[in-house]
C-alpha cells in the first residue's frame, strides 16, 4: 500500500500540498526533457507521474488507501466540462459572507489568462496590378506565409510516443477549485481541458500542431478588380490542427493609376482631342478602348467638354460576369495656334456668319 508514497518519498498521512511539492521536486530531476536519451530516468519519471496522479486526486487516493492499488477507470469517471457551485454547510454570519463578485472576478480572470486565443485559419496577401491587368484579369504569383499540420506529430502538438504527465495547473484532477469562506467554486481546467494529463510538446512545432512555411501561390485574378478588392480562394489558407480544416486565402488588390483612363465604379472615363472642323461638322474618329481601338461618332456642333458614351465598353463587373460598365469620352476641341493667311481669311468669314459673333457685335453697338 505504501508503494506510491515511497516513490514520492512522503508519509501516508502527507497533505495534498506535500504531495504536490514532492512531485515537482522529483519531476525537475527525472523529467525526460531534462534527461534526453536516459531510459532509466524516463521510466522513473513514469512511475513518479503515475503515483502523483493517484495521490493528488482525493477519490483516487481514498480508493488506493482502501484497496492497496488503483486501476484507471476504477471510479468510472469521465471528465466533463462543467461549472459548479457548492454551498454545503454554508451558514456564515454577515461578517463571514464571501464576496460573490470578487470571487467570480478573480476566478474568471485566471481562466481567461490561461485560455488560448482562437486559431485563425484564413490568411491574407496583397498583389499590385497595372490598370490594364485589372481590366482583363491575370494569373499572378502571390507570396504567402502558410501554417500546415506538423508532419512529426500529425497536428497533435504532442511529442510522438511521449508519456503523459499530470497537469500542473489542476494537479491532475481536471478541475480548478477556488473557495472563499464556505463557498466553493469549481470549473474544468482550461490547461488540460478536464483530462488531468498533459504530454510534452512536439519539438518541431513547439506544441502548436502546425509548422510555417513561405511559398508563392499561383492565383487567377478575375477581370474587373479595383484597388481594395478582396478575392477569396477557398481551401488555400492555414490548417486547423484540431479539426484538420483548411481556411481560405484572401488576396487584396492594388491597381496602379493609368495616365489615360480613369475608373469610376464600373464606368471608365477618358478625354479625346478633336479638331474644330470635326467638332463643327461632325466626324467618325478612332479612340482607344479597353479591348482595342473603337470608332466614335462625333455629332455636328459638339462642344468642348461634352461627354459621349459608348455602352458596355467600360470595366467588367465583379458582381455579374456578363455585365460591363460604360466608356465615357470627353471631347476636347483643339484650336490651331499657327495659321496661314488663307486659314485666317476662312476663319474671319466663318466669324461673320456665326450667330454668336453677330449677337456679340450687336450688343457692343447698343
Amino acid at each position: 500500500m505504501r508503494e506510491f508514497y515511497t516513490i514520492l518519498g512522503i508519509e501516508t498521512g502527507a497533505s495534498a500540498s506535500d504531495v504536490r511539492r514532492a512531485y515537482r521536486k522529483l519531476a525537475r530531476k527525472y523529467h525526460p526533457d531534462i534527461n534526453p536519451g536516459n531510459t532509466a530516468a524516463a521510466e522513473r519519471f513514469s512511475r513518479i507521474a503515475e503515483a502523483y496522479e493517484v495521490l493528488c486526486h482525493p477519490r483516487k487516493r481514498d480508493y488506493y488507501d482502501t484497496h492497496g492499488y488503483y486501476d484507471e477507470g476504477a471510479l468510472q469517471e469521465k471528465p466533463e466540462r462543467r461549472l459548479g457551485f457548492s454551498f454545503e454547510g454554508f451558514a456564515a454570519s454577515e461578517s463571514e459572507k464571501p464576496g460573490f463578485s470578487e470571487l467570480f472576478e478573480d476566478f474568471f480572470a485566471e481562466v481567461r489568462s490561461r485560455r488560448q486565443p482562437p486559431v485563425s485559419i484564413d490568411i491574407e496577401a496583397q498583389v499590385s496590378l497595372t490598370f490594364h491587368e485589372s481590366m482583363r484579369g491575370v494569373r499572378a504569383a502571390v507570396p504567402v506565409f502558410r501554417r500546415r499540420a506538423c508532419d512529426d506529430c500529425r497536428g497533435l502538438g504532442r511529442r510522438p510516443r511521449a508519456r503523459a504527465y499530470a497537469c500542473p495547473t489542476c494537479t491532475g484532477s481536471g478541475e480548478i477549485v477556488r473557495s472563499r469562506g464556505r463557498l466553493r467554486f469549481a470549473m474544468t481546467c482550461p490547461e488540460c481541458e478536464g483530462g488531468g494529463r498533459l504530454a510534452p510538446a512536439c519539438a518541431s512545432c513547439r506544441g502548436e500542431g502546425r509548422r510555417a512555411s513561405s511559398e508563392r501561390a499561383e492565383v487567377d485574378i478575375p477581370a474587373g478588380v479595383a484597388s481594395g478588392s478582396r478575392v477569396r480562394y477557398p481551401g488555400r489558407g492555414d490548417t486547423d490542427p484540431g479539426t484538420g480544416r483548411t481556411g481560405d486565402l484572401i488576396v487584396a488588390t492594388h491597381v496602379d493609376d493609368d495616365p489615360f483612363f480613369q475608373r469610376v465604379g464600373d464606368n471608365v472615363h477618358c478625354t479625346v482631342p478633336v479638331s474644330v472642323s470635326e467638332a463643327s461638322l461632325g466626324a467618325r474618329i478612332e479612340v482607344p478602348g479597353l479591348d482595342g481601338a473603337l470608332t466614335l461618332k462625333v455629332p455636328p456642333g459638339t462642344q468642348s467638354g461634352q461627354k459621349l458614351r459608348l455602352r458596355g465598353r467600360g470595366a467588367p463587373s465583379l458582381r455579374d460576369s456578363e455585365a460591363r460598365g460604360d466608356l465615357y469620352v470627353a471631347i476636347q476641341v483643339v484650336i490651331p495656334r499657327a495659321l496661314d493667311e488663307r486659314s485666317k481669311e476662312i476663319l474671319r468669314e466663318l466669324g461673320d456668319l456665326n450667330a454668336v459673333d453677330r449677337e456679340r457685335k450687336r450688343a457692343r453697338g447698343r
